[in-house]
């Protein structure tokens, strides 16, 4: 055994505060410097972030008569009674045969919300390098051992005293100044017993500590530490993180804690696999040259396994790999195309065995490059769309689709008909033939069907979908007004006025006039002339903003 280094810090507070959370009913006291525990009520003021708060850390000890000051003094507030605070903390580095310890040791106590506390004694917390096993171990206060696997990691905590360090007199320059030596002398020294493990040199294994760290100081070299134990190859647990983010859009869940991986990569880089074969073991990735060129800049390109299973043209996959656009300045990464293979994966959402069993058929129907070059080409929310209607269709539904003979571009769209029909049938709408006619290269169509209605409510990006039994009732009458290739341009609601004069039809209110998106009927000069030319002809009344009566 060998004490590499070692630190004492004699007083972490001059005082510590328990107060009760929100309501703030009872505050405990606990002065260090006089070892005096007192707690009261106190006036309370109201916080709209914080609840009642009250100025418990303005206090005059009763035992010495010592005032506090919080400006100067450090003074640690909680509102956590099952805390254990450290009084005074004692760090060592020991080195041992076949393992090394960085062991904390501190006096310490526990307050409660009834003016008392509980002298704890001493208590220790040690992380154990064993480079034996290749593993390491968290010993709590307990004496109990736990082996810190990735998933113990996430839902634990580990080293909790290290949290109380970045508020304490630890971070006073003296104090900070031989603690940071102590944790150097620790990482130096993992680093000489990896190297002589393993038979070669790790990298990256500093990482710059913060007093506000969230779980403690110099946490996040610990975590890098404790994973390179078993993945020396393995890159710094902040470059892995970074990447995380941007693989997931994790931006509220960016924790260190959050490990991108699982345990079965670590178990595998003990056995002897670099870290990067272990993670294509682990996501089932393809023997791909792509991948593993990609994978050396960054190692989380692995989550691009599913869609590149799907693709056994290795061309196909490097196109996906280093596919990288640039998007233009204001415009919605929701809206656009793919600008790179992160898009790609997620519009294609592997992760549901619909969604897998959709993009087969596509290939096997269509073949691998035309596939890739549709999904290249077409609108993100296009691609999404097609991928959530498909799951939701039944069994027969999706094999009546399967069935069908249609080009790849009108995919969405057959989509969406076997989608409609599913959830509406085939509802036959009342005929409305008088209210059907051809005008300037338009056509004016009622909808045979209420999956008709849906479908073209889906196109025009409006609600008419929703007026199936309004139009069953009588109370209403939907024409879609369509262009020579009879894609809708246009939605008409039509209703019954109170008087139906001689020569024109049941449904003589014109009500609402939409072109896409429920954009008013008046902004496109061409569309809104023909219709008006067409109700006049029906004698059709206008009853609404959408049109302007004077035009024809």
């Amino acid at each position: 055994m060998e004490i590499v280094s070692s630190t004492y810090i004699h007083k972490m507070f001059d005082s510590v505060i328990l107060e009760a959370p929100y309501g703030a009913e009872y505050t405990t006291i606990h002065h260090i410097d006089c070892g005096f525990t007192f707690g009261g009520s106190w006036q309370r003021r109201y916080s709209y972030q914080n609840g009642y708060v009250t100025g418990s850390k303005y206090y005059t000890c009763p035992n010495c008569r010592a005032s506090s000051n919080p400006y100067d003094h450090k003074i640690y507030f909680s509102i956590n009674d099952e805390s254990v605070y450290p009084v005074s903390a004692y760090v060592e580095v020991i080195n041992y045969k076949h393992f090394l310890d960085l062991k904390i040791r501190y006096q310490a106590i526990q307050l409660f919300f009834d003016g008392k506390k509980n002298d704890l004694g001493m208590c220790t917390e040690t992380l154990r390098f064993d480079f034996k096993k290749r593993k390491a171990t968290f010993i709590d206060r307990f004496r109990i051992h736990h082996e810190l696997t990735v998933d113990y990691i996430r839902e634990n905590e580990i080293m909790p005293v290290l949290k109380f360090f970045g508020d304490s007199y630890a971070m006073t320059d003296f104090n900070r100044k031989y603690l940071n030596k102590t944790f150097k002398a620790l990482r130096l020294m993992f680093e000489k017993r990896l190297k002589d493990t393993y038979g070669y040199g790790t990298k990256d294994v500093y990482v710059a500590p913060g007093a506000t760290e969230e779980n403690g100081y110099h946490f996040t070299m610990l975590l890098n530490m404790i994973l390179k134990l078993s993945a020396p190859d393995m890159p710094s647990i902040v470059s892995l993180m970074k990447q995380y983010v941007y693989w997931t859009n994790a931006y509220c869940l960016y924790r260190y804690t959050n490990i991108p991986f699982e345990d079965d990569v670590l178990v595998a880089t003990r056995k002897g696999v670099n870290f990067q074969a272990a993670l294509r073991q682990s996501y089932n990735a393809p023997n791909s040259r792509a991948l593993r060129k990609r994978m050396v800049d960054d190692p989380l390109s692995v989550y691009m396994s599913d869609v590149l299973n799907l693709f056994s043209d290795e061309n196909c996959r490097r196109t996906i790999l280093t596919l990288k656009r640039t998007r233009a300045y204001g415009t919605d990464s929701y809206f656009s195309k793919a600008h790179n293979a992160n898009d790609v994966r997620k519009a294609m959402r592997l992760k549901s065995p619909h969604a897998t069993f959709m993009w087969q058929q596509l290939i096997n129907r269509c073949g691998e490059p035309t596939i890739l070059h549709w999904l290249l080409g077409e609108d993100i929310r296009v691609i999404e769309d097609c991928v959530d209607m498909h799951a939701k269709l039944e069994p027969k539904y999706q094999e009546a689709l399967w069935k069908k003979r249609f080009k790849l571009k009108n995919f969405h769209d057959e989509v969406i008909n076997i989608f409609n029909k599913q959830e509406y049938g085939d509802v036959i709408l009342p005929a409305q033939p008088q209210l059907q006619a051809d005008m300037n290269g338009m056509h004016f169509m009622v909808p045979k069907t209420a999956a008709d209605l849906m479908t073209y409510g889906k196109r025009l990006k409006n609600c008419v979908g929703s007026y199936r039994d309004r139009v069953i009732q009588g109370q209403a009458a939907i024409v879609v007004v369509t262009d020579d290739d009879m894609n809708p341009i246009a939605c008409l609601e039509l209703a019954t006025g109170n008087k139906v004069k001689k020569g024109q039809p049941k449904f003589n209110h014109l009500v609402q006039a939409k072109l896409f998106a429920n954009a008013q009927l008046k902004k496109d000069n061409k569309i809104h002339s023909t219709v008006m030319k067409w109700a006049n002809r029906l004698k059709i009344e206008p009853h609404t903003i959408d049109v302007d009566a004077n035009v024809v």
